[in-house]
């Protein structure tokens, strides 16, 4: 028997601000048949764990991984964020499952967590506890690193940063390709890893598709030049001068900021040539009007579907190697972008959180959080 000193970051899930550090006893001799208990090792963290957060409710992330067992009341109405990250595991009762493996997947902030494996197969496993409440089963999956082709070991803290956002990137990019024509596709939040890793791929592509549509960002204006210099949109123009965009084309807003004023501006200048909106993401999630899917007619688009689409009909194995093929190609473009930053413990962790919360984080930095 080993018994695991775990923390738990908690967050209040109607004050995203009031943060607490809990902490549990976890013995291994309580794990029930095919539990694994999961020891994390690293993650990365993004305005897209905000965007977890904000949407906790409307979306159900705050259903994967539940801060409760707990006899204190004020613990009600706490929850925990999910994070990407790498897992170790320390200790399993599901006998394809060895301690040791190295895993990569949907993590809560805590620096151990228990699971109940099922779907084991040598590319990886999927969580089925019934404390899960899921809203995909492409969340629950944790990849074997020794058999993902995705995996490189001297880049983990890219993959722990852009890896769930290049997912969307990459399906992202294969959606609008089936209906993209000559339209001018303008991605707002341009800045946002997951809105630069759909404007590389569709810009890259586009040659290759014999394509003439345009890729087009929508940033801050301190952020234009930054935006620019990635090299991955057609043209880059700032909130502050969508009179720019001609009446010449049709537009296409993939949205990534969820601020329902930038939209209804962007109407207003565009009038019927903006003929479809998608939403995608809420980086501006503090954004006092939010866009109403109804009145856009927008489509709301959900990453998970579409990852569960392609797995299905090009199979598991081969999703991945295109994923691993897209991927490196980007962080090759842009790894003069970004930097590493390290935050070690809970405390360095919390105000992580915080910084990212209110806005104040590093947009460049790849972020590493580990709790020792």
């Amino acid at each position: 028997m080993t018994t695991i000193h775990s923390q738990q970051i908690w967050i209040n899930q109607q004050d995203l601000a009031d943060t607490k550090v809990v902490e549990r006893e976890l013995s291994t001799s309580d794990l029930q048949p095919d539990e694994v208990l999961l020891e994390t090792d690293s993650f990365g963290f993004s305005a897209n764990n905000i965007t977890y957060a904000a949407l906790g409710f409307k979306m159900g992330y705050w259903g994967f991984f539940p801060a409760t067992d707990s006899h204190d009341s004020s613990d009600t109405g706490f929850g925990i964020v999910p994070v990407w990250g790498f897992a170790t595991v320390k200790a399993s009762r599901h006998s394809g499952i060895k301690e040791g493996e190295k895993v990569f997947g949907y993590l809560p902030m805590a620096s151990h967590w228990v699971i109940k494996a099922g779907k084991v197969a040598p590319h990886g496993f999927s969580d089925i506890h019934e404390k899960r409440k899921s809203i995909s089963p492409v969340y629950d999956q944790y990849l074997r690193c020794f058999a993902d082709p995705g995996y490189d070991a001297s880049r983990e803290e890219w993959q722990l940063n852009f890896r769930p956002l290049y997912m969307t990137s990459f399906v992202l990019d294969d959606f609008v390709a089936e209906k993209a024509r000559d339209e001018t596709l303008l991605l707002s939040s341009a800045s946002s890893k997951t809105a630069l890793g759909t404007a590389q791929l569709l810009k890259d592509k586009k040659a290759p598709r014999k394509a003439s549509y345009r890729v087009v960002g929508l940033t801050s204006k301190a952020n234009v030049d930054k935006v620019k210099a990635s090299e991955c949109y057609d043209a880059v123009y700032s909130y502050d001068d969508l009179s720019e965009l001609g009446h010449d084309s049709r537009y296409w807003l993939l949205d990534f900021a969820a601020n329902g004023t930038l939209i209804n501006n962007l109407a207003k200048q565009l009038g019927d040539n903006l003929s479809a909106v998608t939403l995608i993401g809420a980086t501006d999630w503090k954004a006092q009007e939010k866009p109403n899917p109804k009145l856009l007619d927008a489509e709301i688009f959900f990453a998970p579907a579409r990852v569960k689409l392609r797995q299905s009909e090009w199979g598991h194995d081969e999703f991945l190697t295109k994923y691993a093929n897209a991927w490196q190609r980007f962080a090759s473009k842009v790894s003069d972008q970004f930097f590493e930053q390290s935050h070690c413990g809970t405390e360095a962790i919390t105000q992580l959180y915080l910084d990212t919360l209110n806005g104040s984080g590093q947009a460049r930095a790849l972020n590493v959080a580990s709790f020792d």
